[in-house]
């Protein structure tokens, strides 16, 4: 990454996203339009399945972008990324959104029998009768809860390790004031607390990142590679987690396009901090598709009828243009975009490639799912589709912006110090007020 050369800064903005109505009034305008969906299009004729396929897959996409984010920030922090010190916080704020994603997934394990229909009422199947201790729905459940629960809360606890140092007498109002005190509890003062929350954080770090990858790709086991029981691979689960990963890189950089000039912060994140950010976007496009190659390979060349079933119904019509479209999207146009220089500095090119990469993204997550099951003719894809992906996007942008305008959107000059970030760029002559 760029090298920056000057010293830690004296002074940082304690600035949080300017409150206003817009967000809520986007936020609730594309919830309902989610529930219309539903509601309007739950009736699919011949297809009973397919309103809670829609909420299987957009729920497998949100929450692993969100998760992704939280593990771009972890990524950041454990590697002492000293280029990025000032989006780190536009990476954290991923994690507003884990506490809906552990209420929805209840909501998706309500629709089991749309998708683990062909394991649930099999009878006499060796295959599947081999694999029973695991494809179990009840025991399904447990886990899935139970590794999302860690997951989830350790994310939640490195993100209250990163925002305590930062936050103690501030606040806007009484609400704000209330919630920083809950936070900074028991205070040791400043220089005590940043260097116990860098020191925790490198432990809280680690363990997220080992824990991220085994339950996330658990939950992509059972959530997606189960539909068709009588197939697996073994790359399937790190390809999975790594889509997330790739997927949190993206948003993190369309966060910080969009955010940047409302936050006022053109002379903390330069040009080159999106430059490094794009080289991380270009970077990771190239490895997924190096992971979903040497899936696709082995089982290419090893021509094994029960191997290359999950792949030939993926192939073949309806879903022959999808098939194409993801790799286009996630890996052939990033990479051609973005493989020179000048694309990766200007902020609005480098934004809609990320955004360009989040829909192959979003469409993966629907071919990795729905034709396990679907045996139709006509593509099962259309306004229910997009409308619940249109009410989860507002939960998101709900969850997100409330992160931004309640938390600042920098670190402190403690907290920097405190993790050895000696050599952060800053402008000179900052007149922000100290923190």
């Amino acid at each position: 990454m760029a090298a920056h050369s000057s010293a830690v800064p004296d002074h940082v903005p304690f600035r949080t996203l300017p409150r206003s109505g817009t967000a809520l009034i986007v936020s609730a305008v594309l919830v309902l339009l989610g529930l219309a969906a539903l509601l309007l299009f739950r009736d699919s004729p011949g297809d009973p399945g397919r309103a809670w396929r829609a909420v299987q897959f957009n729920w497998l996409f949100w929450a692993s972008l969100a998760q992704g984010m939280v593990m771009f920030a972890v990524a950041l922090h454990l590697t002492n990324a000293r280029w990025a010190w000032s989006v780190r916080r536009f990476a954290l704020g991923g994690v507003a959104f884990l506490p809906v994603a552990w209420l929805l997934l209840g909501v998706v394990f309500l629709g089991h029998e749309a998708y683990f229909g062909e394991w649930l009422h099999s009878h006499g199947d060796h295959v599947i009768e081999a694999k029973r201790a695991w494809l179990s729905l009840p025991g399904m459940i447990a886990r899935d809860y139970v590794g999302i629960t860690i997951l989830f809360g350790l994310s939640i606890r490195f993100a209250y390790l990163a925002l305590r140092p930062d936050v103690y007498g501030a606040g806007r109002d009484d609400a704000e004031r209330a919630r920083y005190a809950r936070l900074t509890g028991g205070w040791r003062g400043v220089e005590e607390e940043a260097h116990r929350s860098v020191g925790q954080m490198n432990v809280t770090g680690v363990v997220t990142a080992l824990v991220f990858s085994l339950v996330w790709g658990m939950i992509g086991i059972d959530l997606a590679m189960s539909m068709m029981p009588h197939w697996y691979s073994t790359m399937f689960p790190v390809a999975f987690f790594i889509a997330a990963f790739h997927a949190g890189i993206a948003a993190t950089t369309i966060a910080v396009v969009l955010l940047r000039p409302r936050l006022r912060l053109e002379q903390f994140i330069t040009t080159s901090q999106f430059h490094d950010l794009g080289k991380l976007v270009f970077a990771f496009a190239v490895f997924w598709m190096y992971l979903n190659w040497s899936q696709y390979v082995v089982i290419w060349y090893g021509i094994l009828p029960h191997e290359q079933v999950w792949f030939a119904r993926r192939f073949d019509a309806p879903f022959t243009g999808f098939a194409k479209a993801v790799p286009m999207l996630i890996f052939v146009i990033p990479f051609l975009g973005l493989l020179s220089r000048p694309p990766k500095k200007v902020p609005a090119i480098l934004a809609v490639f990320c955004g360009v990469i989040l829909v192959g993204n979003w469409l993966e997550r629907f071919m990795i799912t729905t034709p396990s099951v679907y045996e139709g003719s006509t593509l099962p894809f259309g306004l229910l589709e997009i409308g619940v992906g249109l009410g989860f996007l507002g939960l998101f942008i709900f969850c997100y912006t409330w992160f931004m305008r309640s938390f600042p959107a920098l670190p402190s000059p403690a907290f920097l110090n405190a993790h050895g970030a000696a050599t952060i760029e800053i402008p000179v002559g900052d007149t922000a007020a100290a923190r």
